[in-house]
């Protein structure tokens, strides 16, 4: 289920960027600086989707992605030729721990589930993040992530809980 979603998430945040002029007619986006990293609330058809936290190093998008499921990295670089579909093990390597996983790809990009709660606290002290693939190895720039990934999870709760569901027949409940 997770990898489906990742899949269809990657065509999702791909696609996004066509789009993005005509979700900003119908919602206006929320966009902050961090850093040297833009953190951006996602909507849907008026709906909340996600908070996304990204920027450019060296020919290379990287995407921090925080939704229901948890949090995702997308990267993409013009240079890569993937094959649609296919899952690649790669070993994320953040200070002195590392963690497994598979990049599930797209033409030119790649979204990583990190599913691992203690490592993606390693995520936001470290200054360099590794995916090593078969092939090479990607170093993805941390610096200043530690306040946004902060940032980004700020995002995602406030907008989560802002967008849920409210049943108008019912009194809300009441805390001090």
């Amino acid at each position: 289920m997770r990898s489906q979603f990742a899949v269809l998430f990657t065509a999702a945040l791909t696609a996004s960027a066509v789009a993005t002029s005509a979700l900003a007619q119908s919602r206006t986006e929320q966009i902050v600086t961090v850093g040297p990293w833009e953190v951006k609330t996602t909507y849907r058809a008026d709906k909340f989707e996600s908070c996304t936290m990204t920027r450019s190093a060296a020919e290379l998008g990287i995407t921090f992605a925080r939704n229901s499921d948890g949090l995702l990295l997308l990267l993409e670089s013009p240079k890569w030729k993937l094959e649609r579909g296919k899952a690649y093990p790669v070993r994320l390597v953040a200070a002195s721990d590392s963690f497994d996983a598979k990049a599930l790809a797209e033409a030119r990009a790649v979204t990583i589930t990190l599913a691992d709660t203690p490592f993606n606290r390693k995520i936001s002290s470290a200054s360099m993040l590794e995916v090593r693939g078969e092939g090479a190895t990607v170093r993805v720039p941390l610096d200043g992530s530690r306040a946004a990934l902060d940032r980004l999870e700020i995002c995602y709760e406030k907008n989560s809980s802002a967008s849920a569901e409210v049943n108008p027949f019912v009194a809300r409940s009441r805390r001090p």
